[in-house]
């Protein structure tokens, strides 16, 4: 039996989603470097823009397991109650 409550809970994995799209966001703003192509891997980049780019490549590969999770489960149930299962908005 899925968990009901009173007011409309998102989709989990939308949840995460929309985290990791802020994630980024503040990414760029922080570090608009990271917009650069990096050509140049000769070398590593500075501290700050080294971390962030690091943390960036692990926001991609957790989007990449998302879509990995979502193919192999495409029916799983969602955990919403009162919202309507086509809304286009996840929360």
């Amino acid at each position: 039996m899925l968990p009901t409550s009173p007011v409309p809970v998102p989709e989990p994995l939308a949840l995460l989603d929309a985290t990791l799209l802020f994630l980024i966001q503040v990414l760029l703003a922080r570090h608009p470097d990271l917009l650069a192509a990096d050509n140049d891997n000769t070398h590593l980049p500075e501290y700050p823009l080294g971390a962030a780019r690091h943390v960036l490549l692990t926001v991609r590969e957790v989007h990449y397991a998302l879509d990995r999770y979502r193919t192999l489960f495409p029916d799983e149930p969602r955990f919403v109650s009162g919202a309507r299962a086509d809304d286009e908005i996840p929360f």
